[in-house]
């Protein structure tokens, strides 16, 4: 019989004022704005009733923000990591997605300048690997079968996907989209990680607002 060691409960940081007005962010921050709060405790309704040895996060403040509310809620205290973090995108920051998206999904015509300032400015992609390998390395060594609930990024989520899933970093840029707020769980089974479901959001379709 298959048996789970960690398992991880993944949560996609609620919608910011950035997000609302489609600039890209990544190490800059943007507080969550009402539906980003709102969204966030309809994911802690989600969650309630299930066991949690602990509650990681981000240390940037959407991503700790949308922590507090799961934790508030489930009666844990956020634990800031800082391989959770975003991706810095350099240059790219506060710019419009719609000109700029990192994933070469924007503007056609400014897609090579795109690729050089990320080139020139942004984190090097052997550091953001380094470092998100190393918060899994972290909270396996603390957790070694515990069930782990995780506030983070978009970004942070695709990596964390291609690494636990392929062993390799190469095609992180393929998992997505991941709705804010959306919840993923992963469990390592005999070693091996399995996906249980990924991206689901049915708790946010009552919401009569907007979801992003």
């Amino acid at each position: 019989m298959a048996e789970s060691d960690i398992q991880l409960v993944l949560v996609r940081h609620g919608e910011t004022e950035w997000t609302e007005r489609g600039l890209l962010h990544g190490r800059l921050d943007s507080p969550l704005s009402s539906n980003g709060a709102r969204h966030a405790a309809l994911a802690a309704d989600r969650l309630q009733g299930e066991v949690f040895a602990a509650l990681y996060t981000s240390p940037q403040g959407r991503a700790v923000q949308t922590a507090e509310i799961l934790g508030n809620a489930l009666g844990l205290t956020p634990i800031p990591l800082d391989g959770l973090r975003e991706m810095d995108f350099g240059w790219l920051e506060g710019k419009p997605l719609k000109y700029v998206d990192p994933d070469g999904r924007g503007a056609r015509f400014l897609r090579p300048l795109v690729h050089l300032f990320s080139n020139l400015t942004a984190e090097r992609p052997d550091q953001f690997t380094s470092r998100v390998r190393s918060a899994v390395e972290t909270m396996r060594a603390q957790h070694p079968r515990g069930r782990l609930l995780v506030v983070t990024h978009w970004g942070t989520l695709s990596l964390l996907f291609a690494l636990l899933m392929e062993g390799s970093p190469r095609n992180w840029r393929r998992y997505g989209p991941w709705q804010a707020c959306g919840i993923s769980e992963l469990h390592a089974i005999n070693g091996a990680w399995q996906p249980i479901y990924i991206n689901d959001y049915n708790h946010l379709k009552g919401d009569w607002r907007k979801v992003i």
